[in-house]
């Protein structure tokens, strides 16, 4: 579901309303000429028609500018936003390399806040030896703007320590943003909520 107006359909019907304005007053203008000349009816014909398919022609060019700014589906926007959450939430003491998977996967504000604890990250999971496993429970889409998506997630976390301890699970929802980088959907926004 999109909340609010879409910025790209609100222009492009303002652009649509400025063309058949635009053409109006051309059909006019051009009428007006060719009877003051004294234009065949054909020709003003011909005039005005040629007036209207120019519009048509500039009305499917913004429609195809348009249509080229998603290039995401809302399927693809959530898709990316559970994988991308799911590895961020899963735990693994024996895996040294998830930190950097999870920045391959983020960007903007969440990338630069998470590289600043990446390593802090990876030191507290192996010295706790914790392996938790996330599982994602339910997303959907609120809100997008092109490409860039909000998507609310409800997942659950295990994790179990390495001393025997037994699992503990909660129950977590987030709130992400997911936006397209170098032609992959990645993480640009991670909040928690209540």
């Amino acid at each position: 579901m999109v909340t609010g107006a879409d910025p790209a359909v609100a222009r492009w019907r303002s652009a649509r309303a400025a063309r058949k304005q635009a053409a109006a007053r051309l059909a006019e203008a051009e009428v007006d000429a060719g009877l003051r000349q004294g234009l065949s009816r054909s020709v003003r014909l011909t005039l005005a028609v040629v007036a209207v398919l120019a519009v048509l022609v500039a009305g499917v060019t913004v429609w195809q500018a348009t249509a080229r700014e998603r290039s995401y589906s809302d399927a693809d926007l959530i898709d990316a936003a559970t994988s991308r959450v799911e590895l961020l939430l899963t735990a693994d003491a024996d895996d040294t390399d998830r930190a950097r998977q999870i920045l391959a996967g983020a960007t903007g504000d969440f990338h630069d806040q998470f590289a600043q604890s990446a390593q802090a990250y990876t030191e507290f999971v192996q010295e706790q030896g914790s392996n938790g496993r996330a599982r994602i429970d339910g997303a959907g889409l609120v809100g997008r703007s092109g490409d860039v998506g909000v998507v609310l997630i409800a997942a659950a976390v295990a994790v179990k320590g390495a001393a025997g301890e037994g699992e503990k699970r909660r129950q977590l929802r987030l709130r992400v943003v997911v936006e397209p980088e170098d032609g992959r959907l990645k993480l640009s926004g991670v909040a928690f909520l209540p």
